[in-house]
């Protein structure tokens, strides 16, 4: 039957079509819930595993970087319409069209949504005679969900984080095997935090959050671990204003693209935080410089974005674009007009980079080992530190017996000082030609000497962070001291390795602990206790993690997931994790299995002696429900304010199953791996209309 509601506005019209469609339908979409049901505001806003549900309008940040849909691209662009339309990914091949569970859409509904998103998505328009939207009712009847068959689930887009629910921990993850689109979102969401440096009063602006470095930070004592680990998740906190699900990835300077054993031949920083070109900055900065480029010039610009090349610093960039690219009209003097545009360039490519940061590089071209007098940290060291077993020395004495923490010292004050480097520009009237650096001497008189040996950041005076200060040539990077080393965005990563490798001895010394552990943590009202369990911070560490949604609306009768990349900087795990990510209480007792690299499994496949075998778990069942309408049905993911009652056991819940020896075993010879879960019924067969469950994970753990 056909029904015209001609009151209604456009919204409230969407929000009918899509109810109707949904009608007995139990989906949860991710937490998200009926997402179009909650304002207009919480549709334009909703993410289903990483898909926006009305894609954005241009501009999408505060600095104008980036740009949203045109008006007559949008509704197209939006994963609404695309999943109404069961086009890719909402055509059965990652996800089954939308609504999930419901009856499809009749195209007349669907072109209607479409054009209330070009509009603009208005929340009280109402509709014109013609607009008015006569709903296509299909008979009342039992809405058949039917059991996934034996396709295999794809992974999430690239750059779409894993949801968290109640009882799930965010990730940290190693940034070296982060991917572009990953990295793309940590730099916009530091472009965030950058503009907000237009507005002083705003405490999450970037230069507000360093400050407080700059105050308060400590260092030398048991207090450098827990109030590092607050001021961490603070900044993570106002980066989660603008991306919820993203969180700071931790740099492991031991890994051996860095060789530790000679710093100064490996990547010297991760490359995510070395200064590049795009395509785009070239284009904009070509037309600025003066004299122009030749045409051989300009060619060789676009060959620093396509393939990416990396510098380590602004010294090795104009270094090359001096002697490699041949533009010569670029001078190390602050006030240079070409070299400040190179910067800018450098500064819109990539918002990790800092100029004021020049990397293994000191005076007189010396080493760290050379010029510091002290070494770049290796594994062996992280394991003996690890293996320190108690608080003291591994983190620092109390007020009564103050002392530099091993941690503290060495890797930590060594990694600031490797960063930060001295300037090898620093007087501003050498040139960038081959051997003509400041630093580039092998003899240094006496006085000069002296002056090296007494040069300090300064940082009164300055303004952090605006262009006349990223131009400047000091003679220290911002890293070399605790004054200014925040302002630096590898600050972050660096110290949340710090506190990954705290979190690592914490597992192997529950009971050791700072002294004072009701003091507080200034300027936050944090006690040392309070930061003790990372947990209470929502977070854990993992090297790499890799998420396949499925969705909870029908069952799963066999999971075949596509083949998982594992990249060589993941492979040298601790451990390995298939994990089962809110599963609800299953009313039959069953087995699950774990596969990997046999697709062709099935509830026969011998396990016993198979290297493909890599695990199971098992599920104690519910049973029928003895109580009255809705007494076993899942509760809903977070309680109703003051509900203070204990969660339910029927919640749904998390599995995790250790695949460390099969996965190790397999990467030997593959450079993938694809999972399956059998789900083995009390018969031993498989039990195909049981299991459900919002998704599966494989993680890696250092």
């Amino acid at each position: 039957m056909s029904v015209t509601h001609k009151h209604a506005t456009r919204y409230q019209q969407v929000r009918l079509i899509l109810n109707t469609a949904a009608r007995g339908s139990h989906a949860d979409y991710g937490g998200l819930g009926r997402f179009w049901d909650h304002g207009v505001d919480a549709l334009k806003s909703a993410s289903l595993y990483g898909i926006a549900m009305i894609a954005p309008e241009a501009p999408r940040t505060c600095c104008g970087h980036g740009g949203g849909a045109s008006d007559c691209q949008r509704s197209a662009d939006s994963g609404l319409v695309q999943g109404l339309r069961g086009v890719a990914p909402f055509d059965g091949g990652r996800f089954p069209p939308l609504p999930w569970g419901g009856k499809r859409v009749d195209e007349e509904d669907i072109q209607a949504i479409a054009d209330w998103i070009d509009a603009g998505c208005p929340e009280d328009e109402q509709p014109t005679a013609a607009e008015s939207i006569p709903l296509q009712l299909e008979a009342e009847g039992t809405t058949h969900i039917p059991v996934r068959d034996n396709t295999e689930f794809g992974l999430a887009p690239a750059g779409a984080w894993r949801p968290t629910r109640p009882g799930e921990l965010k990730q940290r993850v190693n940034l070296d095997c982060l991917g572009e689109p990953e990295l793309d979102q940590l730099r916009e969401a530091f472009r965030h935090l950058y503009c907000l440096n237009d507005y002083p009063e705003d405490r999450r602006s970037y230069n507000n959050q360093a400050l407080i470095h700059q105050n308060h930070c400590q260092h030398g004592w048991e207090r450098f671990l827990t109030w590092h680990r607050a001021y961490l998740y603070e900044f993570e906190q106002n980066i989660q204003d603008f991306y919820p699900n993203l969180t700071l990835p931790y740099w492991d300077w031991t890994m051996p693209q860095y060789r530790p054993e000679q710093p100064e031949k490996g990547w010297i920083i991760p490359k995510s935080f070395q200064a590049f070109l795009t395509v785009e900055a070239v284009e904009a900065l070509l037309p600025k410089l003066t004299p122009k480029a030749t045409p051989e010039q300009e060619k060789r610009f676009f060959a620093l974005a396509g393939p990416r090349q990396y510098f380590v610093s602004q010294s090795a960039f104009f270094q090359h674009v001096y002697n490699d690219v041949g533009y010569t009209h670029v001078t190390p003097k602050p006030g240079d007009p070409n070299r400040r545009h190179m910067i800018d360039a450098l500064l819109d490519s990539n918002a990790l980079w800092y100029p004021l940061r020049y990397p293994a590089e000191y005076q007189n071209g010396g080493t760290i080992k050379q010029v510091i007098h002290y070494h770049y940290p290796s594994a062996q060291d992280i394991r003996e530190i690890l293996a320190l077993n108690n608080f003291r020395d591994f983190g620092g004495g109390n007020i009564y017996d103050a002392a530099f923490g091993f941690l503290d010292q060495n890797p930590h004050n060594t990694l600031h000082i490797w960063t930060g480097g001295q300037n090898p520009y620093a007087d501003g009237e050498s040139s960038y030609k081959a051997g003509n650096a400041a630093s580039t001497g092998t003899t240094v008189s006496a006085n000069r000497l002296a002056e090296r040996r007494n040069l300090m950041v300064r940082a009164g005076g300055r303004r952090f962070h605006s262009r006349s200060d990223l131009y400047e040539q000091p003679a220290l990077g911002d890293m070399f001291s605790n004054l200014t080393a925040s302002y630096d965005p590898v600050f972050w990563p660096l110290h949340v390795n710090v506190d990954r490798l705290w979190w690592e001895w914490q597992k192997l010394n529950p009971n050791s602990n700072p002294v004072e552990l009701d003091a507080i943590l200034s300027p936050w009202n944090y006690t040392q206790r309070d930061t003790l369990n990372t947990a209470r911070f929502g977070y854990e560490y993992v090297r790499n993690t890799c998420f396949i949604p499925v969705g909870l609306d029908a069952p799963v009768g066999r999971f075949l997931s596509q083949p998982i990349p594992v990249s060589e900087r993941t492979r040298d795990f601790r451990k390995a994790e298939v994990r089962l990510h809110w599963v609800p209480q299953l009313d039959r007792s069953c087995f699950i299995r774990v596969f990997l690299n046999q697709p062709g499994a099935d509830a026969h496949t011998d396990w016993r002696d198979n290297p493909h075998f890599a695990g199971y778990m098992a599920i104690f069942g519910h049973g029928a429900c003895y109580g009255g309408p809705g007494h076993c049905a899942a509760p809903p993911p977070r309680a109703r304010d003051y509900d203070h009652r204990t969660p339910s056991h029927n919640m749904p819940r998390n599995h995790r199953i250790d695949v460390t020896e099969c996965a190790r075993h397999l990467l030997e010879t593959a450079d993938s791996l694809q999972i399956t879960l059998l789900v083995i019924g009390g018969d031993y067969e498989e039990d195909i209309d049981l299991l459900k469950l919002e998704g599966v994970s494989l993680n890696f753990l250092d």
